[in-house]
């Protein structure tokens, strides 16, 4: 459950910075504070999904990816329409904010897992040097 909150946290940050970035390239000034909320929730629900959908696996990779990104995006165009978002973002903006943070997320993660991997490797190794030097 902390992982759960700590990636949902990381996503709503990460989104609100590319959303910031993209409003710059729109000349607007600033962000709505309602927009922060509504980013946030919309993140929540984003991973509480993809928490039920990784108890469902395929045989094939780009499926799984396939159905996560579906799913990412059918989340983020929903909350545009009952959020509003529509009247300040258009649609391709919305789902291009969705398939970076996604990418991008996806990226830290495995970024992660190499970091973890390589700390499992120097263990390994500790312990094999331990037991030879016996």
């Amino acid at each position: 459950m902390k992982s759960i909150m700590k990636n949902c946290l990381a996503t709503t940050g990460l989104s609100l910075v590319l959303l910031a970035f993209v409003a710059t390239l729109y000349h607007a000034r600033f962000l709505f504070i309602v927009s922060v909320y509504q980013t946030l929730l919309a993140n929540m629900i984003i991973h509480l999904g993809l928490v039920l959908l990784q108890r469902f696996e395929s045989r094939y990779f780009m499926v799984e990816i396939a159905v996560e990104i579906g799913y990412v995006l059918v989340v983020l165009i929903l909350s545009g329409y009952f959020f509003g978002w529509y009247s300040s973002t258009p649609l391709w903006v919305l789902i291009f904010l969705g398939i970076a943070v996604y990418a991008i997320g996806c990226f830290i993660g495995m970024f992660r897992m190499r970091t973890d991997v390589d700390y499992i490797n120097h263990q390994l190794d500790l312990r094999k040097n331990r037991i030879n030097d016996k």
